[in-house]
């Protein structure tokens, strides 16, 4: 019999995530907590900053991505920005970095694939000359600040612009889908963000379900922030993977 999983991911990555799982010989049940919304004025806040000299521009993630392109499409050319303004790309995670190749663009900054947070994107700016440098972070509004904080103190001048906002999903949307996922009994519980698993256990203790559901699975975390933000609140972290990506938290499990 698999072994079963489940996972809380944004919409557009369930399919995939249920592909990647049962290709690791997982079974998968997941449900997302919350809506990613694209914010209005992201389109000329983009336009602004490149009329000022932009140097590094950073995606920390595949969704950052897609909604830049898909928001500018029409009204800016994004790539063409890019090209000009001969700027470096920043990006997080081999995801991150295939949306961009996709789009003819070359990444040029990459933490190595054992440390895809940011601790890691702290490692490649400490390992350049940042300072005076404009750098922009296209990214949700829920982005590590510490990371801004971080360049600040380097004297880099830096523009942290949110493409998307994160909107909760109501509770009595999630009710029967986490009654479901109690019936489903699964072995493991997947976070990727320490985001993701304080809405996932706000709403299971607003449910009178936490205990029941934490009871006997296994937790796993994509990454040192996830698996800290966990065990802040009295639970055990089982597997944190090596890579930060989803795959990551699977081969750790395999293991």
């Amino acid at each position: 019999m698999r072994r079963k999983i489940a996972a809380f991911r944004p919409g557009n990555l369930l399919h995939r995530t249920k592909e990647i799982t049962e290709k690791h010989g997982f079974d998968f049940f997941g449900f997302s907590l919350f809506e990613l919304v694209d914010r209005n004025d992201a389109v000329k806040e983009i336009e602004a900053v490149f009329e000022e000299d932009v140097e590094i521009v950073v995606f920390t993630s595949a969704n950052g991505v897609r909604r830049s392109f898909e928001m500018c499409d029409g009204k800016i050319d994004l790539k063409k920005k890019f090209l000009n303004a001969g700027v470096k790309l920043c990006a997080i995670g081999s995801m991150t970095r295939e949306e961009l190749e996709k789009r003819g663009l070359r990444v040029n900054l990459m933490p190595s694939e054992c440390n895809y947070s940011t601790a890691g994107l702290k490692s490649i700016f400490n390992a350049i000359h940042v300072k005076d440098k404009r750098i922009v972070f296209l990214r949700s509004s829920e982005g590590n600040k510490g990371l801004i904080t971080f360049l600040d103190s380097k004297r880099a001048f830096v523009v942290d612009i949110a493409i998307y906002r994160i909107k909760e999903k109501d509770l009595c949307e999630l009710k029967e889908l986490f009654w479901m996922l109690v019936k489903y009994k699964p072995g493991y519980l997947l976070f990727t963000s320490s985001l993701t698993f304080k809405l996932f256990l706000r709403f299971s203790k607003e449910l009178s379900l936490a205990d029941e559901i934490f009871r006997t699975a296994k937790i796993a975390a994509i990454g040192a922030l996830t698996a800290e933000a966990i065990s802040e609140e009295g639970i055990r972290v089982d597997f944190i993977a090596e890579e930060n990506t989803f795959e990551g938290i699977l081969n750790a499990i395999s293991r």
